[in-house]
């Protein structure tokens, strides 16, 4: 695999510069279009939404993200293949490596130019005098919307960082950094937005409806109570915004846990909240389906699972082990014996015809492939660890939420734990329910439990405070002047 090919170089790019796929907008620095000669109908405004999603989808449709999520117990980078010995790669496990800027660069940049399409829809929106504010709602709730997910993710990776919105964002190059506090406060002002402006549904899945808001509010929430910020009180935020969401009855768990994952079902399984959906035909193909492939089926074994963490999945009814793990190829070789040597993830194989499939080889370089960001089981389990937390006791709701979760897996019911023993457990069920979501990693962040939980798999590795924040790339605080490096890593 050529690095220098498959993925872009950045330098020398500002990290605003907008990418939109829209028609005739002239650009400046700060990703800002003219307004002359377009936002004139509604079609203009969704035309522009897509933008937004441009960045995400191409983001995550490669491996960065489940690279950087390679110190948890579920993913491990794949030392053993050649294409991996870069700099960075050999010790991203635990985020030792001293600025690793192949990996950090893409989960900035990429953030960053979605979060400008989102600021410069706001500000346009708000200067509208075409359309009426009851037309434009829907969309300025998305935008909202997808600000606040860029931001969660960006604090959680990396901490305190500039906070660009639209009364900012000309000011790029120079804006200090925010703290965690602040930061938090804009995700949580744009998603209680959100919720009030979202629709009941949408007719295409693709795009957020007001319970993804509510949805990821509880997912936010639950981050707030837990390390840094550590203001225990959101626990109770969290129960009651992911009740909403429960009580709804809007979404629901698919019987087959093994079928979510399978291309054909990607639009019309009941369980995904929010999910992003690459297309080869429009220029945001994926290639992670082939960064997780064995070498010996054409892949290239960037990251796969580790077999510590297989050795505690259980196997329950087998419909999550198999949607989870690829763990037989095509010609019945076991995974213990490939090069890699490790289990393969399962989750992103099938990224459609183009990819091959499931089983097949692929026929393409860039595929179809989709990324579930919110899944309702995780409402679920948000709910359970959350109450249990507020409480200070496991109650009769939060054991129906984690044992519906248990029973489609088909591994026991709860019952009668104390509250350190269903907290665990809780813990655990994520572990294995959302295992290559990149959630495992930010659980272990958020519980401040990741060297009691890590130093057991890595036990040479010397983990710290500073281990639970990624460095900021090199090149990018030499464009934004506002960023201070995170403590831990050289300037």
């Amino acid at each position: 695999m050529n690095f220098t090919l498959i993925k872009k170089s950045f330098v020398g790019f500002l990290a605003l510069i907008l990418t939109t796929g829209c028609a005739d907008l002239t650009e400046n620095l700060t990703g800002q279009p003219t307004v002359d000669k377009f936002f004139q109908t509604l079609n203009d405004y969704n035309s522009f939404i897509t933008g937004a999603y441009t960045p995400l989808i191409t983001l995550y449709g490669g491996d960065m993200p489940y690279v950087a999520s390679a110190g948890a117990e579920d993913i491990r980078t794949a030392v053993t293949a050649p294409s991996l010995k870069w700099k960075g790669f050999e010790q991203i496990d635990i985020n030792t490596v001293g600025n690793p800027d192949v990996v950090t660069r893409e989960l900035w940049m990429f953030h960053y130019q979605s979060i400008s399409a989102c600021n410069t829809l706001i500000q346009i929106i708000s200067e509208n005098t075409k359309l009426s504010p009851e037309e434009l709602r829907p969309i300025e709730g998305e935008a909202h919307f997808l600000r606040a997910f860029n931001y969660f993710q960006l604090v959680r990776w990396f901490g305190e960082v500039p906070l660009l919105t639209e009364m900012n964002q000309s000011n790029a190059a120079v804006e200090p950094q925010s703290t965690v506090a602040q930061i938090y406060e804009q995700i949580v002002s744009d998603l209680r937005n959100a919720e009030t402006t979202l629709p009941i549904s949408q007719a295409d899945p693709s795009r957020p409806d007001l319970w993804a808001a509510k949805s990821l509010l509880a997912k936010v929430y639950l981050s707030m109570a837990g390390f840094p910020l550590n203001q225990t009180s959101y626990y109770a935020l969290a129960r009651d915004k992911a009740a909403e969401v429960i009580d709804s009855e809007a979404y629901s768990l698919e019987k087959d846990y093994s079928q979510l994952w399978l291309w054909d079902n990607r639009k019309t399984n009941s369980e995904f909240i929010f999910a992003l959906y690459a297309s080869s035909d429009n220029g945001t193909g994926c290639w992670v389906y082939q960064a997780i492939r064995p070498l010996e089926e054409t892949g290239w074994a960037d990251f796969t699972s580790d077999e510590r963490f297989l050795e505690t999945f259980p196997v329950g009814n087998g419909n999550r082990l198999r949607g989870t793990f690829y763990l037989t190829l095509n010609d019945g070789t076991s995974w213990k014996n490939t090069e890699a040597a490790q289990p393969y993830v399962g989750k992103y194989r099938d990224a459609g015809p183009k990819s091959g499939g499931y089983w097949g080889s692929p026929t393409a370089r860039l595929a179809d492939g989709f990324y579930c960001m919110l899944r309702y089981s995780e409402v679920l389990l948000i709910y359970a660890e959350a109450a249990n937390q507020a409480e200070g006791q496991s109650s009769v709701a939060a054991y129906a939420a984690i044992n519906e979760v248990r029973r489609r897996a088909g591994i026991g019911e709860l019952s009668g734990l104390t509250s350190a023993q269903f907290d665990k457990a809780v813990l655990d069920e994520r572990n294995w329910e959302l295992a290559f979501e990149c959630n495992r990693w930010f659980d272990l962040c958020r519980r401040h439990i990741l060297k009691e939980t890590m130093q057991v798999y890595y036990p040479d590795a010397q983990i710290d405070d500073h281990n639970y924040l990624l460095p900021k790339p090199y090149e990018q605080m030499n464009i934004m002047t506002g960023i201070v490096q995170n403590p831990g890593y050289k300037e």
